[in-house]
């Protein structure tokens, strides 16, 4: 008989501030994380604005000597996963802590940075100590050296589905006992080419030349808005929390993983590998439709995935058969956003809440379903969270928040 599995931290670097009760009141509140770019010059794109970092100083979370070491990937890894510990009062410097982190970009300024020097100065010009943030897994490696966590150490790249992957890969590997705990999410960050690249391709808001927005489901939705943060969990199992006396944020109960038939950069077109790993979530938790109180999107203001995943899930919960909400007009999108999904569901149904999708005025009718537009009182504590990566990566959760909020509490 399997173990459950139960959140017992939260660590949060995100466009909304910093810590997981922070974030989740300013997202309840309304705020957003998403203003014009300042950290380089954006005169000659067509986009100018992303969800930025809000009040992060790196040097709270790490030394200076280390500090100089670590690109801006391991800086949000660092901090994100120092924030998690403490809050779940997890042991550190244990083979039983594993590590599971997902990452579209980490690593990119400074491999951005290694080629540029290479090509200007030659390989003689090259710094040997900086070549290791370069590599993908250095985030998650950075994190189980810094708190000498010995389990499991593992990095998915699935674009903007990575951090449900590393969720997904953490819960299978607690019900199995490969550790006791997890530490896992995401963390991304804008590295300037990368965000002209998207730019010239034309994927960011606006594609149209209109205004610029994030408007999951919105009938003038015209492209993404690209989205940065750390938000990690602290995933264990439910034995080894009582062993500790920490409350739960509450508890993932199932996972679904599969894909979509579809260009490598392309979002899926119709709606049938969506379902599926809806369904298969939903199957591994034991529940029906009906005992979804929250569905959390994967839509990220593109037309054609707000409107297949608007399909799926009106062919799963009935049009307008479950309040739905996408986090993606608030805070861009970006791999880290499903670690942000998962806090934000947990943190916010226990407290009865749901948060709004922000940039959804003018609901799209191709889009049969229910957007909470506004926060609103949740009628449980059962939620589904997709994520859904362009090339047809695709993850699902069904979470269950504690009844009662958690209060912070030493073990």
């Amino acid at each position: 008989m399997r173990d459950n599995v139960v959140v017992t931290g939260a660590g949060c670097v995100s466009s909304l501030g910093i810590g997981a009760e922070t974030f989740v009141d300013r997202l309840l509140a309304g705020d957003t994380g998403i203003r014009p770019v300042t950290t380089f010059s954006t005169d000659r794109c067509r986009s100018h604005t992303a969800a930025l970092l809000r009040d992060f100083d790196p040097g709270r979370f790490l030394d200076p000597m280390k500090l100089r070491r670590v690109d801006e990937g391991g800086r949000l890894a660092l901090a994100a996963c120092r924030l998690a510990i403490d809050d779940a009062c997890l042991p550190t410097r244990t083979d039983e802590v594993g590590v599971v982190l997902g990452t579209a970009t980490s690593g990119l300024h400074s491999t951005v940075a290694h080629l540029h020097k290479l090509a200007t100065e030659g390989p003689t010009a090259v710094s040997a100590m900086g070549f290791s943030n370069t590599i993908g897994n250095a985030a998650a490696s950075l994190c189980s050296i810094e708190f000498g966590l010995r389990g499991p150490n593992v990095t998915f790249g699935q674009k903007q589905a990575s951090a449900l992957a590393a969720i997904a890969f953490a819960t299978s590997g607690l019900r199995q006992g490969r550790a006791s705990a997890f530490v896992c999410g995401g963390v991304d960050d804008i590295e300037e080419r990368f965000f002209r690249v998207h730019d010239r391709l034309r994927v960011l808001s606006p594609t149209d030349g209109c205004q610029e927005a994030s408007r999951p489901f919105d009938l003038r939705r015209n492209g993404i808005v690209l989205g940065t943060g750390g938000h990690l969990v602290v995933l264990e199992t439910a034995a080894s929390a009582a062993r500790r006396g920490v409350a739960a944020y509450g508890e993932v109960l199932g996972v679904g993983c599969g894909g979509s038939a579809c260009g490598l950069s392309a979002w899926p077109t119709e709606p049938s590998g969506i379902v599926r790993v809806m369904r298969a979530a939903l199957a591994d938790a034991g529940v029906t439709p009906s005992d979804i109180n929250v569905a959390f999107a994967a839509a990220n203001s593109t037309p054609t995935l707000d409107r297949v995943e608007a399909l799926a899930l009106a062919e799963v919960f009935g049009p307008g058969g479950v309040p739905v909400v996408s986090l993606k007009g608030a805070l861009g999108e970006f791999g880290a956003s499903g670690g942000a999904a998962l806090t934000a569901a947990l943190v916010g149904l226990g407290r009865g809440t749901l948060p709004p999708t922000l940039g959804c005025e003018q609901p799209d009718p191709a889009c049969p379903v229910d957007v909470s537009r506004c926060a609103r009182r949740s009628r449980g504590h059962l939620a589904l969270i997709n994520g859904t990566a362009d090339g047809g990566a695709q993850f699902c959760l069904v979470v269950r928040a504690a009844s009662v909020p958690r209060v912070e509490r030493r073990a």
